[in-house]
């Protein structure tokens, strides 16, 4: 099975890279464009602060970014906590040294003073809010897979059962949320109910992907690096398995590569096959 794979998921790479090529020439990529330029790129500790409070977390934003999108924050949502930068500067009256740090004196003996200006940076917490804790239009690149291929919910009542990694259903999870995520503390995947076949398929081998690559061993990745490879590991599977996720997985990809060169995927081509052969054959072993 695994050299039968080996040659066709090259393939797969190819048609992944020149369908979210495809993207960036649409005009439904220059509106998401323009919506999330006014985004910030938080740091990598940010980051595992938001996931660690919020693991669903998509696209988060303060409230003031929020606002100025035209889009308000839904009743009673919980603020995820982040670390803000606070840059301070002052100056102090220092005694001058010279290069061999030796104190200088003026022409009467007495100690030369110096004003220096210091400059720091403080922290303070200050909070953030995801996507799904807002109200309003939104522009998407991707779109929900609807199909409901034969037997396909007869596999997935399978590879849940028999996973080592527990999967569940999350039913707090809606259209105004997340598909699916993977929970490092709980070592769990996390699942929205009541999906399409196809969809609930492709967003659980995102989140293997992502316990796979991304658990709480690991953390050499960006946010977008990651992102881009777990759903580029979901495209190869699903397509090897005879399933077409490109109307989501083109672009999602897109929405998580910092450019049109599409770098973040180029570079993790070994890393996608691999790891695409690794749940391919998990899913042959549990189905068998």
């Amino acid at each position: 099975m695994n050299k039968e794979y080996n040659k066709v998921i090259p393939k797969v790479l190819k048609k992944l890279e020149q369908g979210v090529k495809e993207i960036f020439t649409s005009e439904n990529y220059l509106n998401y464009l323009k919506f999330f330029s006014k985004f910030h790129n938080y740091s990598s500790n940010n980051v595992i602060m938001i996931l660690m409070q919020y693991p669903a977390a998509s696209r988060v934003a303060s409230l003031k970014t929020w606002n100025k999108l035209g889009l308000k924050i839904k009743r009673g949502s919980k603020g995820i906590k982040i670390l803000v930068p606070i840059p301070y500067s002052y100056t102090k009256n220092k005694v001058a040294t010279d290069e061999f740090n030796n104190i200088k004196y003026d022409k009467d003996g007495n100690k030369i003073v110096e004003e220096t200006e210091i400059n720091g940076i403080t922290f303070r917490l200050g909070n953030v809010f995801d996507i799904s804790q807002v109200e309003g239009e939104v522009p998407k690149l991707a779109h929900e897979l609807q199909a409901n291929p034969k037997h396909l919910a007869e596999i997935l009542e399978t590879l849940i059962s028999t996973s080592t990694i527990p999967i569940k259903y999350n039913y707090s999870l809606n259209n105004k949320t997340a598909y699916g995520y993977y929970s490092k503390n709980e070592k769990a995947i996390y699942l929205r109910p009541n999906l399409s076949s196809m969809q609930t398929l492709k967003t659980l081998i995102h989140e293997k992907a992502h316990s796979i690559l991304h658990n709480e061993k690991q953390n050499k990745y960006s946010r977008e690096e990651a992102e881009i490879q777990a759903e580029s590991i979901a495209f190869v599977v699903c397509n090897c398995l005879g399933f077409d996720t490109s109307n989501y997985s083109f672009g999602y990809i897109a929405s998580w590569s910092k450019n049109k060169q599409i770098k973040e995927l180029k570079e993790s081509l070994n890393i996608i096959a691999n790891t695409s052969n690794e749940i391919l054959k998990w899913i042959e072993e549990s189905t068998t």
